[in-house]
């Protein structure tokens, strides 16, 4: 009997799932862990020989994403790259709608216009995300990243988009040539109801 798959998640083990990230196809422990730390070194040596800012707390989670699970919507390379530049834009927008574009980081004596850009930047970036249908959550924390004001000049937020870009294509590129199972650059998803 010749069954024709129609997708790839026929082909994987029953217990993988493309479009969910608590149970997708998931890379070994080891591999995740190896992969992971190297990623983490190589972002910081381009950020230590280029003194840019690449490496912000959202790339972590993304970096494990990419190499634990690569087959999940939020390792999709489109998906990555859009919701940074929302949260990017969330970002800005956020600070400059307060009033905030160039004052010092707060957070340890949060104030109410800070507190409004923090949550103003979370929801733009939110209704982004949704919009463009572009998952990929560890993107708001640079939403929030920037509505803090711990990134302050453009120049940075630049810097960061280039950080996102290098780990995920040079995470994309590693999956492959390690034969590791890959999101394709989008696989369109059902509009939600």
């Amino acid at each position: 009997m010749d069954r024709r798959l129609g997708n790839i998640s026929d082909m994987l083990p029953r217990r993988a799932r493309i479009n969910d990230l608590s149970l997708p196809y998931r890379s070994g422990s080891l591999y995740t862990l190896v992969m992971c730390t190297v990623m983490t070194a190589v972002l910081c040596a381009l950020a230590v020989l280029c003194s840019e800012p690449f490496v912000v707390p959202s790339v972590g989670p993304t970096i494990f994403i990419i190499f634990a699970f690569p087959l999940s919507d939020q390792a999709h390379p489109r998906n990555i790259i859009f919701s940074t530049i929302v949260a990017i834009l969330a970002g800005a927008i956020a600070l400059k709608a307060f009033g905030l574009v160039g004052v010092p980081p707060d957070l340890t004596d949060l104030t109410w216009l800070r507190t409004g850009a923090l949550v103003l930047a979370v929801a733009l970036g939110t209704a982004g995300i949704i919009a463009l249908r572009a998952l990929h959550v560890p993107a708001l924390a640079t939403a929030m990243i920037i509505a803090a004001g711990l990134l302050s000049k453009p120049t940075d937020w630049l810097a960061v988009f280039c950080g996102v870009v290098v780990v995920t294509y040079l995470g994309f590129a590693i999956n492959r040539v390690a034969g590791k199972p890959q999101a394709p650059w989008w696989r369109p998803q059902p509009p939600t109801k």
